[in-house]
Formats: C-alpha cells, structure tokens, sequence
C-alpha cells in the first residue's frame, strides 16, 4: 500500500508512519516542515491553509488526515479524491453529546451548536471534529473515522501517562518518597489507549479498504485503576508492597487542584472533561482493532523517557506539592494488587 500521511511528525501520525513501514508499506508523510519524521520515508512540505500543489497529480492507495480545521479537512479530501483509494480522519469520543448514553457508540447523538454549557472546554473542539468529519463527504471513496480517546505511549507530549513509570521508578531508585498519591478509588474502571495500538489499526482499516465510524477507545472497563497501577509498578522492577499508595479522594482533589489544568495531571486524576461512562468500541475490535497490556506501555514510556534524556515531566508535581496533596486529601493508605 502507499499510504499518505497528512502531518507524520507528531505523536499518533508518527506512530502510523512508523507502523505502516513496520508491514511493508510505502510511506509518504505531508507537514508544513517537509521532514522526514524516520528514514524510508518520503517527505513533502505542504501548508495545510495554503500551498498544498506538492500533492497534485500524486496517488496513493489511502490517505490519514488528523487536521481539525474543517476547510483544511475538506480541501485535502476535494484534492485527493479520484487519486486516492481510501481516506481515513482522526476524531475524537468528545463529538457523544453530554448528556446522550452513558455508553456512546456510532450512530448516538453528538454535539451540536449552542447546546453545550457555557464551562464545558470540549465544546468547541469538539464541534471542529464533526464539521471536519462532514467535510469528508466530498471525498468520492471509503472513509473510515476513527474517534479516539486519551491516547499514551512513547511520545505522548502530556507525559500524563509517563508520569507514573518515572515517578514510581524515582522512588524505587531512592530519589523520591515512596509514598505515591494516587487519584479516587482503586476499583475505578479506566480507559486509555496506546498511540501505537490505534496506529496499528489506522493502516489495518485503510489498507483493508474500511468504511464507515470506529470508536477506537480501550482496552475497555474492566481494568481497574490498581491494576494499571500496579502494571507500572512491575514495569519499574517493583513488586506489590514496595511502594505505599495514599489513595485521595476525588472531590479533595478536585478542590486541591483548581490551580492545575487537567491536561497537567497524571491520569487519572479527576476526568471531568469526560461525561461518559465508557465508549463501545466493539465494531472496532471486531474490525481487527487490538490493545496491548499496561505492562508494556509503561515499560516502553519509561525506556523512551531515559533515551530522550529524562526531561521534566510537562504532567505532575513537585515532591511537596504532592506531599501537600497527601497530607490535605488521603483518605487512607491502601496498597495495590
């Protein structure tokens, strides 16, 4: 397959790139920087607002757009449509209307104009996901949506994730308490995503000639809060027990972190940003669609945080505010396991 991806150098684009070379694909990404993100792969500078004659007169047998601009969305689909076989866009769980099923799926009430509250901080990005969605409709092929959640892994730019490995690996090494802060209830289903996983069915779906809406959120609810603690732990050299967690409830925390913007959290700090209870990811997993264990994950964010030098962390606390946060919201300690 030739495989266009518009915009390769970030975090999901990048994992596609590097996934479809994985299966043997050729691999041509388009950004405004025109650089190749890894070698064998072609690079073409395009502005997504402006030029984009670079992809004139090319083909390729599917395409990947995570643009939320909907003018942008629907330029590109009009441009590649006849010389392209299969498009696929990047959306996002956030388009379920708020107050539609606790459990969303394709096909439920989304969001629309005017409806949302005047605090909710989903609104607006969420409306320019379905308008570029819409915007697809010029394209004269199979398009498959994917709707996307709270995406992990290597390269993850909130560190949101990564924060727990290097925290706990922090604390087995010495270098901080081994008392961790950790968010609500341990019995607390979660659900998140490995980058790499969607990316894996992104070229999976289109190489298969796919059609239609996917939610793409996993690896379900039925994982607990503990479990994917406990998964870092291990992944860190730890064992159950070598680490106490002061588990905080979530209305102290809420209230404790007002100052903090939710993106700068660890997951899974209070996730008011999302109404659901879950997303129905089912037509995805029976479309090939599959999640890797939390063990690997982390395993992999941590070996990445050490090769790219061990920066701050752009999620977390310092070690006294989180002492801070142990001292006014624990309501207990509990170990994991």
């Amino acid at each position: 397959m030739r495989l266009l991806v518009l915009g390769g150098g970030g975090f999901l684009g990048f994992h596609v790139a590097a996934e479809a070379l994985r299966a043997g694909h050729d691999v041509t990404v388009a950004s405004r920087s025109g650089e190749a993100p890894l070698d064998g792969v072609e690079a073409l500078a395009v502005d997504r607002y402006g030029d984009l004659s670079p992809l004139e007169g090319r083909t390729f047998d599917a395409a990947l757009d995570t643009f939320s601009d909907a003018d942008a969305v629907g330029r590109a689909a009009e441009l590649l449509s006849g010389a392209v076989g299969a498009y696929g866009y990047v959306s996002g769980m956030s388009v379920y209307h708020p107050d539609g099923p606790a459990v969303p799926r394709a096909g439920d009430p989304v969001r629309r104009e005017g409806e949302a509250a005047d605090d909710d901080p989903l609104q607006e990005r969420s409306l320019a996901k379905l308008a570029a969605e819409d915007a697809l409709g010029v394209f004269d092929g199979p398009v498959s949506v994917l709707r996307v959640g709270i995406m992990v892994g290597p390269r993850d730019p909130s560190d949101r994730f990564t924060w727990w490995p290097v925290r706990l690996a922090r604390a087995l090494a010495g270098e901080a308490s081994r008392t961790v802060l950790a968010p609500g209830d341990p019995s607390r289903a979660v659900q998140y995503s490995d980058a790499r996983d969607i990316a894996a069915f992104a070229v999976h779906a289109l190489a298969s000639g796919h059609d239609g809406t996917f939610d793409t959120v996993g690896p379900g609810r039925a994982q607990p809060l503990a479990a994917v603690l406990d998964a870092c732990l291990e992944a860190v050299g730890g064992r159950p027990g070598d680490v106490t967690w002061a588990w905080a409830g979530e209305d102290a925390l809420r209230t404790a972190l007002r100052d903090v913007e939710e993106e700068a959290r660890p997951l899974w700090f209070p996730e008011d940003q999302i109404p659901q209870d879950a997303i129905d990811s089912s037509a995805a997993l029976a479309a090939g669609l599959r999640f890797r264990p939390a063990l690997d994950t982390a395993r992999d964010v941590l070996a990445w945080h050490r090769e790219r030098g061990a920066p701050e962390l752009a999620a977390g606390f310092d070690a006294t505010r989180e002492a801070e946060l142990v001292d006014r919201c624990a309501t207990g300690t509990a170990p994991t396991g």
